[in-house]
């Protein structure tokens, strides 16, 4: 039965395994490892009373590792953490996220948020995010400048804190407590500086002046959990349990955080818990580890019966007075198991007869005191005191690069910091700091890079103003880089390169720094959309270079690599017509007006289903005679040829199938530009077919001329490929 209360218990099906322990308790003696598995089920199921009354007679059975306690101190922790209620978020703070006060020699993670050099931890989860933090970067510059002018006392305070913490970590404590010493000097009303020397007083046996420290620490700071931690554990120094107890228990309230808390409390329990064997002088603290185990049976009966004398009922007194009258007798064991049988249960659970109503009380009061904490909000989230911009100037923010206030900060590994787009457009060159020449090749293609959040607080409560108006002028750069409409049309940023169609997919490398600048913009402002047009002349510039017609494409996937290009998957959306160009920071912009087909008429309907079925049909028997390789490459960029769409007549570019067709037949870039720019769907599907015709008959001229040099079906000769291209654009260009 044991063994199905333990493999219950590995299965944290706790109230099930204190069950079995009490069925088994009420037929067996109880020996002290029965006693302490239903100690331990009893306080992982929240029957936390009950099980500090069973871990006390545990006590009075044997010898208790300090150890054996863990199960009660880690149920008793998540209970008092369960009834301070949900904690209030920090607010943000100037302060280090970790150690909680003013940084020292700052460093940057990629997440944006700042540590002392000291604590960061590389490859652990950043303590405000979460997020996994990188290798150690070189010193901000500019926080070290902020926070040294900002808090000069302070700073030169923490540099002592920071010495005193390397000397103590390496053991000496002495030395240590000297640098303690002066920064409390220095800063005497940070909690922080108080309580590492309370440490270090803890270390070197003075536990009245780590108490002092530590109280004072509570004064100026009542919602710190380190300050009640420092306390709790001076407090049990100093025999001082019940209030060492209902410190440590605060602590874990007003932090949440049970784990630093819990190998403490555990001593404390065992410390409060013993004096329960040393009071009553029962058995001695070398108890053998069973109770019935190298004791004669007299000694047993004597046992028991001093244990449950006070505990039986006026029912048993006829027992009671058997069990004095009969210990001359050593084969008295059918007494002993009778009173065990029935006395056990009420052994193991009975507050009235142990010396445990007090730590029951303790318990009772901390859940009170915890569930009546309210912390003074107007008290600051950091251990920094109040900050004082007077003498700081919008200046001391202003970006290198731009001349203006910063805006998006971010810091590079090297510690300098500039404006997001800033810091972009010169990578965009060169993959070099601006500053110091140190290469950032491996940062500037990172997906993590952020905000530096100490700064940007900063700039909004130094320079409220300036800050606001650099996000103005940011927002009407965007706004005039991608356009929201002007004049007669609307205007949007184009990129050059090839002729793309509606509803079919266009895969693009982005290196050249122009058009690394024009993405980010389509990104930054939402659009995630710009135009493309075919380059017609590469020596012409502004709208005489690309084609009068185009196609806007939709990003939906972005690779960034790592020297600064992009591979980005789009698709093709509306089509448009330029009506004037322009330029913005080296990419093209136009005007333009969509253009959608021409509405069919009823009397045509019939008409254009049949040609639209006439060369859907076409199209399938052509694209049957391409050669599989060529069809899984197709198909890899293009994929499929899509089905025909139910409403395809009212389609504002008709049918998707015909751009898909259109995008892999043999058409030169003025017909394709020809192409896209017909309003009517019958003028499309005729180009579509005389193509398809022509390549028909060049597929019948090989087939009947073996002996040639034959090609593959989607080649074609240079005459006969000029002889389609006339006739098919003198189809597009009938009125």
């Amino acid at each position: 039965m044991t063994e199905m209360a333990r493999e219950a218990f590995a299965s944290r099906n706790y109230s099930l395994a204190a069950e079995i322990y009490e069925r088994y308790l009420d037929e067996q003696n109880p020996n002290y490892e029965i006693c302490f598995g239903y100690g331990d089920s009893l306080s992982r199921c929240g029957r936390i009373r009950e099980a500090i009354d069973v871990y006390a007679q545990c006590f009075e059975l044997g010898s208790v590792p300090i150890e054996s306690l863990k199960h009660l101190s880690t149920a008793l922790l998540e209970s008092v953490k369960c009834a301070a209620g949900p904690r209030r978020r920090s607010e943000p703070s100037f302060a280090c996220p970790s150690c909680e006060g003013i940084l020292f020699q700052p460093v940057t993670a990629a997440c944006g948020h700042t540590y002392c050099r000291t604590c960061f931890e590389p490859n652990k989860g950043c303590k405000i995010c979460g997020q996994k933090l990188g290798a150690v970067g070189e010193t901000n510059v500019l926080i070290q400048r902020l926070v040294e002018k900002w808090w000069p006392a302070e700073a030169e305070a923490s540099r002592e804190r920071h010495e005193g913490d390397r000397l103590l970590k390496e053991g000496h404590v002495s030395q240590a407590m000297e640098h303690y010493n002066l920064a409390v000097q220095l800063a005497p009303n940070n909690p922080l500086h108080l309580t590492n020397r309370a440490h270090a007083s803890h270390l070197l046996n003075r536990p009245q002046a780590s108490l002092s420290d530590a109280d004072h620490a509570v004064r100026l700071r009542p919602d710190w959990g380190k300050g009640h931690y420092r306390r709790g554990v001076a407090l049990s120094c100093l025999g001082r349990h019940e209030e060492a107890f209902s410190a440590l228990c605060t602590c874990v309230a007003i932090d949440g955080n049970p784990q630093p808390v819990r190998q403490e409390l555990t001593r404390l329990l065992h410390r409060m818990l013993a004096p329960n064997l040393r009071r009553q002088n029962v058995i001695s603290s070398r108890a053998p580890y069973h109770l019935g185990q190298h004791l004669s049976a007299r000694n047993r009966r004597n046992r028991i019966h001093q244990i449950l004398l006070p505990l039986m009922s006026p029912i048993q007194n006829h027992q009671r007075e058997a069990l004095n009258t009969s210990d001359c007798e050593d084969n008295s064991s059918g007494e002993e198991e009778l009173i065990t049988q029935s006395m056990c249960r009420r052994l193991l659970s009975a507050t009235e007869s142990t010396d445990n109503g007090k730590l029951h009380a303790i318990l009772d009061r901390v859940y009170q005191e915890v569930k009546k904490l309210k912390f003074d909000t107007r008290l600051p989230t950091g251990l920094l005191p109040p900050l004082t911009i007077s003498g700081t100037s919008s200046g001391e923010f202003d970006c290198i690069l731009c001349c203006r206030v910063l805006w998006k900060p971010v810091t590079t590994p090297c510690g300098h910091t500039y404006c997001w787009m800033c810091l972009d457009r010169c990578l965009d060159y060169s993959s070099a700091c601006p500053l110091c020449v140190t290469s950032l090749a491996d940062y500037f293609a990172s997906s993590q890079k952020a905000v530096t959040d100490f700064v940007e607080r900063a700039l909004k409560i130094v320079t409220p103003v300036e800050y606001a108006a650099r996000a103005a002028s940011h927002r009407l750069e965007l706004v005039q880089g991608l356009g929201l409409g002007q004049g007669g049309g609307e205007e949007i940023a184009i990129f050059i390169c090839t002729t793309s169609f509606p509803w079919v997919p266009c895969p693009l490398f982005v290196y050249e720094p122009r058009y690394r600048l024009m993405v980010r913009r389509c990104i930054e402002g939402g659009i995630r959309q710009f135009g493309i047009a075919a380059c017609l002349n590469r020596e012409a510039t502004g709208p005489k270079k690309y084609a009068e017609y185009g196609t806007m494409l939709e990003m939906k996937d972005r690779v960034l690599l790592k020297d600064g290009c992009s591979i980005l998957s789009t698709m093709g959306g509306r089509r448009f017509r330029v009506l004037s160009g322009g330029e913005k920071d080296g990419y093209d912009t136009a005007q333009v007006e969509f253009l959608r087909d021409s509405v069919v008429q009823p009397d045509q309907l019939m008409g254009l289903l049949e040609l639209h079925d006439k060369v859907r049909t076409k199209g399938q028997r052509w694209w049957s005679t391409v050669a599989a390789s060529q069809q899984d490459e197709i198909q890899r960029v293009f994929g499929g040829m899509p089905e025909p769409e139910n409403d395809w007549p009212l389609l504002p570019d008709g049918p998707s199938w015909t751009w898909w067709l259109l995008a892999i037949l043999p058409l030169g870039p003025q017909l394709q530009v020809g192409i896209l720019g017909t309003t009517s769907l019958e003028k499309r599907l005729r180009a579509i077919e005389k193509t398809l015709d022509h390549m028909e008959q060049r597929q019948l001229t090989v087939a009947a001329a073996p002996s040639e040099e034959t090609t593959t079906p989607v080649s074609i000769c240079r005459d006969e490929e000029t002889m389609m291209q006339n006739s098919v654009e003198t189809v597009v260009q009938e009125s």
